[in-house]
């Protein structure tokens, strides 16, 4: 546990103040859209709360800014693919509407951390052996996705899913991404749903599957990074274990 909080600095208050800034942003633009006279939402306090403090640990500039990059554009594609199939639906029924998209990277950045503290908290090895999850997940959303197989943003998001089986690499940093996107998903999922934020053509608060996406989208845009790292001919400045 040292070590890990060795890993907030200087860089992190500046981080934090920028963070605070965002959000003041964000409540004076948005603000109007939450109905106060229902008191405080302590989960979603709860969950940018921690956030806030997973996201100023172990700040990395250059490979953050470019982690926010794949993370809004994939999360793009993602919200693209969900709203005009029908998978889900907001309560603006906007498709998709703007306010949610840069939750991605910010979820992006976090899953990426959180993924660093799991890769430093459990022991090396068996881990490996769970790669099989990503396989099984892909074949569930397949199935959760069914309905609008023939919708060609649904047939984007199938290729791209088996583009991330089929370029595998560091099977135990797939692993702990994959438990750390899907372990914030839970939280996440239960709020958007449970609120009505967002709601899925299933009706379930929420479908697990939707859960276990948050993890399985957080090691495609790893996928994502490592692509942009290697066009940019950039050497990561850190990564998890092999």
């Amino acid at each position: 546990m040292r070590a890990i909080f060795s890993r907030y600095d200087r860089r992190s208050l500046v981080a934090l103040a920028v963070l605070g800034g965002l959000y003041l942003v964000m409540a004076l633009l948005y603000g109007h859209m939450i109905d106060w006279t229902r008191g405080m939402d302590w989960l979603l306090a709860g969950i940018w709360f921690f956030m806030t403090g997973v996201l100023v640990w172990d700040i990395d500039p250059r490979r953050d800014l470019r982690l926010v990059a794949v993370g809004l554009v994939g999360g793009l594609v993602i919200e693209w693919w969900g709203t005009t199939t029908g998978l889900w639906t907001y309560y603006t029924a906007e498709r998709p509407p703007l306010w949610i998209l840069p939750a991605w990277p910010v979820a992006a950045l976090t899953i990426e951390r959180l993924g660093l503290m799991v890769d430093r908290m459990l022991p090396a090895g068996p881990l490996r052996a769970l790669w099989l999850v990503l396989p099984i997940f892909v074949a569930f959303m397949i199935r959760f996705l069914w309905p609008q197989v023939g919708v060609l943003s649904s047939q984007v998001v199938i290729v791209l899913m088996l583009g991330v089986l089929a370029t595998t690499g560091a099977a135990r940093r797939d692993v702990v991404v994959f438990i750390a996107g899907s372990t914030l998903g839970v939280f996440l999922e239960y709020w958007g749903t449970s609120r009505y934020c967002w709601t899925y053509y299933t009706r379930e608060i929420p479908p697990v599957e939707a859960i276990f996406a948050h993890g399985f989208a957080s090691v495609a845009f790893r996928r994502g990074l490592d692509l942009l790292e290697r066009l940019a001919g950039a050497v990561p400045l850190r990564r998890l274990a092999a």
